[in-house]
């Protein structure tokens, strides 16, 4: 009996599974692609509520416990320092930090225990989301003011629309870099093909590749929502696991050859 076609929902489910690289690697780039862009999505989705969560907890903790404070012509004053740390967030808003820059998040961030990071000060802002570090001046903002009451109730609101919509429109363009990436890595598909005697085109590397890349990022995405995991672990687990997926891997001409033992067979 013929065996059918993986389906488009398949792709993703089948990727985690070395055995079917064979069959995976004859699906066509673009239902790979489209199938991955729903997943990106989703996870994208995950983020952005998780993201929600965190920043309304913090709009929140504003609110109720934050300082009177104001922002005119470049200089930040508040009544009291105020400092929230809580469940990957961290907010310090002190007016006697002079100098606030990149290099403060990632010396509050050292060891990649926040997910966002705010610091506001006298005369700058620093901040960490999605992984982005940004800081600029008050007076790159021009004549830009500010209070507790329009940050609040105005700023934080529109903030968090702003980011949701980066979020979910960074999962395509990350997806991009999913790809591009893997036109380097099918180096490694190339060479473990050598070392294991295994038979693909290059349309076939570049898909193996591209579709071993996927359960180690999805895996990765899941172990980051709890910590924090190194680039270089990421990468050497990819290059395992593409490894893996080479190995069992079946050459057209041992597939031809088992049809006919099995063919030969059944005349007998």
């Amino acid at each position: 009996m013929e065996e059918k076609n993986i389906s488009f929902y398949e792709v993703p489910v089948f990727s985690f599974v070395p055995p079917k690289y064979t069959k995976l690697s004859k699906v066509t780039g673009g239902k790979i692609f489209g199938s991955f862009l729903i997943v990106f999505l989703i996870l994208s989705l995950v983020t952005c509520l998780k993201f929600s969560k965190g920043f309304d907890e913090v709009t929140e903790s504003l609110k109720n416990e934050c300082p009177e404070f104001t922002l005119i012509d470049g200089e930040f004053e508040i009544e009291k320092p105020f400092a929230f740390d809580n469940d990957g967030v961290y907010i310090e808003i002190d007016d006697s930090i002079e100098k606030v820059d990149e290099n403060t998040i990632r010396n509050i961030n050292s060891d990649y225990s926040y997910q966002q990071v705010m610091v506001i000060g006298k005369y700058d802002v620093a901040m960490l989301n999605n992984g982005q570090i940004q800081a600029f001046s008050y007076k790159d903002m021009g004549n830009f003011t500010i209070s507790k009451d329009k940050l609040v109730r105005e700023i934080m609101p529109s903030l968090k629309s702003f980011a949701i919509i980066a979020i979910m429109a960074w999962s395509i363009v990350s997806l991009g870099l999913f790809y591009l990436v893997a036109c380097i890595m099918q180096l490694f598909t190339m060479m473990f093909g050598k070392i294991f005697n295994k038979e693909f085109d290059s349309d076939q590397r570049y898909r193996i590749t591209v579709l071993a890349k996927f359960p180690v990022h999805v895996v990765i995405f899941i172990i980051n929502q709890f910590l924090h995991v190194n680039f270089w672990i990421n990468l050497v687990l990819q290059i395992a696991f593409i490894a893996i997926c080479v190995f069992f891997y079946e050459n057209e001409n041992s597939q031809e050859n088992v049809l006919t033992i099995e063919q030969t067979d059944d005349i007998v």
